[in-house]
């Protein structure tokens, strides 16, 4: 084991032992670097922004005050982050820390070069596939981008990259998921599945019961079968459904085991709710937005929240309560 795979193992013992004393600090990130997007997904509204984003240097400053507070993962996210063209520049910095550096991406403007250099400064990518090519590009409304989201895991995959999928689970792929993710299996290192949000879901967003129960018996049989495979708590997978039936208990550790920055350097307190600003690190420091959060009037929108559903939000939460032999998959890099 490297000494960088020692650092995240470490920083996440100290986080998780911080956590039990109730003195939470974050030990996982997620950074928009852009809300600029190839794709105008139906159930995404990034692409319909135009939110301004920070410049090389100052982008940089967002990684060092991040890794700094002592985080274990740092995912580089948007918008779609392979617009940036300082994004392995990010990636590279935020590994002198050493952090587990995560990208999420729609896959599609990748090529061999991309994909050489994204192995060089990425842990682990995971690229957003929603179900086989009709439904994958009904939502993306892009036509082609089925063809090269797959093309583009094959490329990293070819360059030793830990490359995964994430699936949002929804009406509209329910029935196809068990197959489609039975697909994944030669072709990614491991699958992340999520529901779609918002929570409480509207009527439109809700499969069926026996649909819902159909999904989870099957992902519950593949983690029991690979849990490295489906990286994602068997607690996370059993909540899906109450989340469709919105009866989900909230579990929230916003602030204290994740937080979010945004493409202009805001801070949030989760990934979740764009809407919750603690202020901007370029006039004070994170340390100090997460310490004086409760002194914050933008989080008593925190403590009435519904709650949610995500993998970095929730699942973060529920890993940390795992067993053992469970959560150490994470590591698993």
């Amino acid at each position: 084991m490297t000494a960088k795979s020692w650092s995240p193992i470490a920083k996440t013992l100290a986080g998780i032992l911080r956590f039990k004393m109730g003195k939470g600090r974050p030990i996982f990130a997620t950074y928009d670097v852009t809300s600029r997007c190839n794709m105008k997904c139906t159930y995404c509204g990034w692409w319909k922004k135009d939110t301004p984003e920070l410049s090389s240097r100052d982008a940089l400053r967002v990684i060092d005050q991040a890794c700094q507070l002592g985080i274990s993962f740092i995912n580089l996210c948007g918008g779609e982050p392979m617009m940036r063209e300082d994004l392995i520049a990010l990636a590279k910095r935020a590994s002198t820390y050493g952090c587990v550096v995560g990208l999420n991406t729609n896959g599609t403007l990748l090529n061999s070069d991309r994909a050489s250099r994204i192995s060089d400064a990425f842990d682990v990518v995971t690229v957003s596939l929603d179900g086989p090519e009709e439904i994958h590009e009904k939502g993306r409304r892009v036509k082609g981008s089925f063809k090269r989201a797959l093309d583009g895991i094959k490329l990293l995959r070819s360059k030793g990259v830990r490359t995964g999928a994430s699936v949002v689970l929804s009406p509209w792929n329910i029935e196809a998921l068990p197959e489609f993710v039975e697909r994944l299996r030669n072709l990614v290192a491991f699958v992340t599945v999520q529901p779609i949000h918002p929570y409480p879901p509207p009527s439109q967003n809700r499969p069926s019961s026996p649909a819902i129960e159909r999904v989870v018996g099957y992902l519950l049989r593949l983690k029991r079968e690979n849990p490295k495979f489906i990286s994602v708590p068997t607690s996370f997978i059993n909540g899906f459904k109450s989340f469709f039936e919105a009866t989900a208990t909230k579990i929230c550790h916003a602030g204290e085991l994740y937080m979010a920055i945004d493409p202009t350097g805001k801070l949030k307190p989760c990934a979740a709710r764009h809407d919750i600003i603690l202020g901007n690190i370029f006039n004070t420091s994170i340390g100090e937005m997460l310490s004086s959060r409760w002194r914050n009037p933008d989080w008593d929108k925190v403590l009435g929240c519904e709650g949610c559903w995500l993998g970095c939000t929730v699942g973060i939460s529920m890993w940390m309560k795992a067993s053992i032999k469970e959560a150490i998959s994470i590591f698993s890099l």
